[in-house]
């Protein structure tokens, strides 16, 4: 198994993964479900005067995008406070709004006050709920780790996916018969072929992996059949994009450990059974 880094900033990772398609999905699912991110779990509402019911409000909370610290906090449920929630565990955000402005106003995510400074929302312009003129907002709301695979809102990436690595052969004995201009460079939407001053005689830019979606458009339309498009089974295109609450390092560095520990955990399982051959 090998990576090779094509794109990387704060929000986008892409690279090439070299393995075989079980384990390039099995890494994709850890990724998606098993790496661990804080989310709003328990609202306490102490006064709402907003048009939205107490349950509705609790669950746009817990879907707002929290910033994790992993080095500095417990599962609750593996917590020396036994689950009661400590500032090992938990984190507090309140809330506590009353508008006397005059005109409707517009809580959002910037209006939550954490006890820890680090532990907050990924923006603070996501919007909560409006409140009118002599309405009041209060409440406290306290955020714990959590997994995807328990609830969709402790998901550490917004999206996650890969696609095979294309492979794209020109015959080129095949173009010279073509008497047209050439129809495959015409018909692929990502513009990958370029045409020279032999009009027949197609060249794949630089990099042409990185854009190919497998659509077959140039194969498909070519009249002499001189373009085939084939991947590679065992190359994977990932792309990750994250919407802060880890930093992409952080995400691909957890998502590694869990996936090393569950596959020594397999083999010592593995290694307990007794096979009866038959």
């Amino acid at each position: 198994m090998s990576i090779e880094i094509i794109e990387k900033d704060d929000r986008l990772y892409r690279f090439v993964l070299s393995t075989s398609i079980e384990m390039a999905n099995a890494f994709r699912r850890i990724i998606l479900i098993e790496v661990p991110v804080m989310a709003i779990d328990e609202v306490i509402m102490l006064r709402n005067d907003s048009p939205l019911y107490d349950e509705i409000l609790t669950h746009r909370l817990a879907m707002i995008p929290i910033i994790t610290d992993l080095k500095n906090y417990n599962f609750q449920q593996e917590c020396s406070c036994g689950g009661a929630g400590c500032s090992l565990c938990s984190v507090t955000l309140t809330c506590d709004i009353k508008n006397d402005t005059g005109e409707i106003i517009l809580v959002t995510s910037g209006d939550l006050i954490s006890n820890d400074p680090k532990i907050v929302p990924v923006s603070p312009n996501i919007p909560i709920v409006k409140l009118e003129h002599g309405s009041s907002l209060t409440f406290e709301a306290f955020a714990l780790l959590g997994r995807a695979k328990d609830h969709a809102k402790f998901q550490s990436v917004a999206a996650i996916g890969y696609k095979f690595y294309p492979k794209i052969k020109i015959d080129e004995n095949k173009c010279k018969k073509c008497v047209q201009k050439c129809i495959a460079s015409q018909y692929c939407p990502k513009n990958l072929f370029k045409v020279g001053t032999e009009v027949s005689s197609p060249k794949l830019i630089p990099d042409f992996w990185k854009y190919c979606d497998l659509c077959e458009s140039c194969s498909r339309e070519c009249p002499e059949g001189a373009i085939n498009v084939e991947y590679d089974d065992n190359k994977f295109i990932f792309s990750i994009e994250s919407d802060g609450v880890l930093p992409l390092d952080t995400i691909m560095k957890k998502g590694w450990e869990i996936f090393k520990e569950k596959i020594d955990d397999f083999k010592d399982q593995l290694e307990k059974l007794e096979i009866e051959i038959i």
